[in-house]
């Protein structure tokens, strides 16, 4: 995998002492670089209103690296008690976990509405029963079927057991709505290390869609709409890194179109983990 010139140039002048010292084989993490990537990432969507990266938590675990993301002002994707815990214990609370699991118990029910809770990301319309007090807030995973293909990686949304299907969307807000929650939001996943950042753009167009959708049927507003990770980095040299200012710029457009058509501009969520920590 290629590195940056930039990484380079910290790296190699204390290379052979980080060896002699800890010996090899070892892992290095690049803390300057982490930290120009979250604000390049920031940055690129200066432009709406209320833009926050959620860190991929599964991606890469380590402590220090969640205490990083907790002080660039990142919250936590986590889906596992695990990914909980080590959130909280890098300071995250509340609204900074998102909580996204598949077939999920009643313990992880249990544990995410612990120390101040987290936004709860429903996959499943049948889970909305099981949630033991509903929260305020509350979201959940889109899969849009044969309405979208995936990429190479992660495969197409129609062959997934990921997210609420399109024909049980609306239902499952009009559900979560009759047992209290009051405040929405909306999330995806549909790429892995995508490099083409059109598909992103289209991703963050197809929620604008939808939630305008399900915000005229049953009189409700968004919060935020989450389009997932899945943002690239070049394995091989030669191959072009993606273009996140385009992707920025081309996703604001879509949040101020919105803004004129709706009166109002939901957040913007993101769970980035390898372009948060990849060279």
């Amino acid at each position: 995998m290629p590195m940056s010139q930039s990484y380079k140039d910290r790296l190699f002048p204390i290379l052979n002492v980080i060896a002699d010292h800890y010996g090899t084989p070892f892992h290095i993490y690049d803390e300057a670089g982490i930290r120009n990537t979250g604000s390049n990432l920031r940055a690129a969507f200066a432009g709406i209103d209320r833009f926050r990266e959620y860190y991929a938590v599964k991606a890469l675990p380590n402590p220090r690296i969640l205490a990083i993301m907790k002080d660039m002002g990142f919250g936590f994707d986590c889906s596992s008690i695990a990914e909980l815990r080590l959130s909280r214990a890098a300071g995250g609370r509340g609204e900074d976990l998102m909580y996204t699991s598949n077939n999920t118990s009643h313990e992880e029910f249990v544990e995410a509405e612990k120390d101040g809770g987290a936004v709860l990301n429903l996959d499943d319309i049948t889970l909305i029963a099981k949630v033991p007090v509903m929260p305020e807030l509350i979201c959940f995973r889109y899969n849009p079927g044969p309405r979208r293909t995936g990429n190479g990686i992660i495969g197409n949304p129609v062959e997934s057991k990921y997210g609420v299907a399109h024909d049980q969307i609306v239902d499952a807000y009009r559900q979560a709505k009759a047992r209290g929650a009051s405040r929405f939001g909306i999330h995806t996943m549909l790429a892995s290390n995508e490099l083409n950042y059109e598909y992103m753009v289209q991703t963050a167009d197809m929620l604008l869609a939808l939630i305008a959708d399900i915000s005229a049927e049953l009189d409700i507003t968004f919060e935020f709409i989450n389009i997932g990770g899945g943002l690239g980095i070049p394995y091989q040299p030669g191959v072009a890194e993606l273009d996140l200012t385009a992707m920025g710029q081309a996703i604001t457009a879509h949040f101020k179109a919105f803004r004129n058509n709706h009166g109002y501009e939901p957040a913007l969520y993101m769970e980035s983990g390898r372009f948060m920590t990849g060279p």
